[in-house]
Formats: C-alpha cells, sequence, structure tokens
C-alpha cells in the first residue's frame, strides 16, 4: 500500500477497470468487507500522505514548493491557471502534481 500513490497515475483506465472488478469478485465471494473504487481509496491515500508530506520532518516535504508570503489581499486566480502550469502529461501523473493540483 505504501508504493499506490507512486504508480497509480501511471494506469490506464482499463488496468483501474479491472482492479475495481477483482474487488467486486472478492466481495462477491466473501473476501473483503465492503467494495470500494480503486479511484476513491486512491484519493483517500493522496490527501493522507500528503498532509504528511507538509510536515518538515517527512521525506518528501523537499519536494514541494517554498511557501511565499505576499502582504497583498488577492483573489484566487481559479482554475485556468493551475492547468497551464504543468505542460508534459508525465510531469502530471506523479504523486506531488497529482496531490498539489487536485482541485485544478
Amino acid at each position: 500500500m505504501h508504493a499506490i500513490p507512486a504508480w497509480y497515475g501511471f494506469l490506464n483506465k482499463s488496468h483501474v477497470l479491472q482492479i475495481n472488478s477483482l474487488v467486486k469478485r472478492a466481495f462477491k465471494y466473501g473476501y473483503v468487507k465492503s467494495v470500494i473504487s480503486l479511484e476513491q481509496l486512491m484519493q483517500d491515500y493522496d490527501d493522507k500522505l500528503f498532509h504528511k508530506a507538509t510536515y518538515q520532518n517527512h521525506a518528501m516535504h523537499h519536494l514541494l514548493p517554498s511557501l511565499k508570503s505576499s502582504g497583498y489581499n488577492l483573489r484566487t486566480s481559479g482554475h485556468g491557471l493551475c492547468v497551464n502550469l504543468i505542460k508534459s502529461q508525465l510531469h502530471k501523473k506523479t504523486f506531488i502534481n497529482r496531490a498539489m493540483f487536485n482541485d485544478c
């Protein structure tokens, strides 16, 4: 479960559908207590890991951008800006970028 956030962004939709159908079959035969989609599971793991990475003593903390403080009281820029910051698809699928730009 520790490596899932690292490789989840690189899965194809067909892989995700296969994993979801495997979980449904496992529920059908009584191996698991509930059916949860891989997308929901990954969202939960991404949120938890990103929250942990914000602490100073975490190993991934150095990957996060430094906090910027401005004396200005500006409006939020909206969703359009976040999408244009990252150019390559491979870069968009990494954990840090997926977690940072989750709401964009």
